[in-house]
């Protein structure tokens, strides 16, 4: 699964939307694009964004199918067009660290529902100490009322390993949030990694 944290240019929003949506038509007829879904931004840590950030997410057949769509579509107008609309915070081409068939649209069915995704990799020299920081963290994360689930999964090109993490609505997300802050693991945790990229997002449209 591709996951995109795009950044809209100041002044571009009108323009961003018009070549999406334009990109995303193309996108969706290309043979073994399976699923494709937008999410916008509504909260990042530690510095709130000063422009929209949209977040895109597509599900495909193979990494081949990849490596063919986008040496098609790259050079088209309509992806030129698009990428003068934005700056990116993250670009990531994902599989489940589990190696076990995962699907959005089992997770994120309702459009008051909230997706959170992190890129992050381990500090120099925390490496070995990645996995008990975050099984401590995310176990008080699934302690949480609202939470539905949370997903590893690996960047293929970086290693970078990025999460998932889905939630019941705005309200329980935010709850969370206000505790989860006042524990000692998530300060543990968060003190061993270099986020790339953090966004809270809801289910919106491209069209």
């Amino acid at each position: 699964m591709e996951i995109a944290i795009r950044k809209v240019k100041a002044g571009q929003e009108e323009a961003f939307v018009a070549a999406r949506a334009a990109l995303i038509r193309l996108l969706k007829a290309q043979d073994g694009v399976e699923k494709d879904w937008e999410f916008q931004s509504f909260f990042t840590m530690p510095e709130p964004d000063d422009t929209d950030v949209f977040v895109g997410m597509t599900r495909y057949d193979s990494l081949a199918t990849v490596g063919r769509i986008s040496e098609q579509l790259m050079a088209s107008p309509e992806a030129v067009a698009f990428f003068s609309t934005f700056d990116m915070k993250a670009f990531v081409m994902v599989t489940a660290a589990d190696g076990q068939p995962f699907k959005l649209e089992d997770v994120i069915q309702d459009d008051g529902q909230v997706l959170e995704v992190a890129v992050r990799t381990p500090k120099a020299g925390m490496e070995d100490q990645f996995q008990t920081l975050r099984d401590g963290f995310f176990g008080k994360v699934a302690e949480q009322p609202g939470y539905i689930m949370d997903r590893e999964f690996v960047d293929v090109q970086s290693g970078a390993n990025v999460v998932l993490i889905a939630w019941e609505s705005r309200e329980a997300f935010m709850q969370a949030l206000g505790v989860l802050q006042t524990t000692p693991e998530m300060g543990a945790f968060f003190g061993g990694i270099d986020a790339q990229a953090y966004q809270a997002l809801v289910r919106t449209t491209n069209q």
